[in-house]
């Protein structure tokens, strides 16, 4: 495509999406350890947190927007093709001057059965979206509202949320530690990585609980004599 240039959208109405079968075990999983599962790689910003607490985790496939600070248009539009289940991720929207999103967005995202929202932007209406129950990562809240029609914008393309490139079907992993993106085509992976990391951690666990000894002993003490440490009694 060419590049968006000021006055134009770019509207894809439709995406591929994973088999809802296909990660339907990640629902257990924490966002930690499909982090780990992903070596570090494709998490969100740190400053994108559930904006009340009890917001519910996240699973879905992105709706990825990209837009101008606190224009809601292409979110609007979002909610309208969104499919249930769907998260939509909301990049560029950052501004102290607008929100993004707010109660009645969230109303409606509800009542479409859409999963919830990710955004590096501001919300508001934190009550209201608390009381519908809809889950919400944001970097921040703010009473000021959103505007409309500020272009470029893109629906449904790539985008960057920090150093994550997230492309729309993209499944989206959200809860109280933060918000990893899982490539489509690594999806089939993180489940035998997170079972096998788990099954190391629970045997980590008996070992600690049985012999009050810290699992990592050996290899901090090699490592530390490696590099010539000094130890001093007083």
């Amino acid at each position: 495509m060419s590049s968006p240039i000021v006055g134009e959208y770019w509207v894809r109405l439709t995406i591929d999406r994973p088999d809802p079968k296909a990660y339907q075990a990640l629902r257990s999983y924490s966002t930690a350890n499909i982090s780990d599962a992903l070596s570090k790689l494709h998490t969100l910003p740190q400053g994108i947190r559930p904006i009340y607490l009890g917001c519910p985790p996240l699973l879905g496939p992105a709706i990825t927007v990209q837009t101008s600070p606190g224009d809601e248009l292409l979110a609007l539009k979002a909610i309208e093709i969104a499919e249930p289940g769907d998260v939509i991720v909301i990049a560029g929207a950052y501004s102290s001057r607008f929100c993004i999103w707010g109660g009645v967005m969230s109303h409606m995202a509800k009542v479409r059965g859409i999963a919830g929202l990710v955004t590096d932007g501001l919300v508001r209406d934190v009550n209201q979206i608390r009381t519908t129950a809809f889950p919400v990562y944001a970097a921040g809240v703010t009473p000021a509202g959103t505007c409309r029609d500020v272009p470029p914008g893109l629906l449904n393309y790539p985008l960057a949320v920090g150093s994550a490139v997230v492309n729309p079907g993209d499944l989206i992993a959200a809860d109280e530690d933060g918000v990893v993106c899982v490539p489509r085509d690594q999806i089939s992976t993180i489940d035998a990585s997170v079972r096998e990391k788990l099954a190391r951690e629970d045997q980590w666990m008996r070992t600690i609980q049985e012999t009050r000894q810290m699992v990592f002993k050996d290899e901090v003490d090699q490592i530390l004599a490696e590099r010539r440490t000094h130890y001093l009694k007083r």
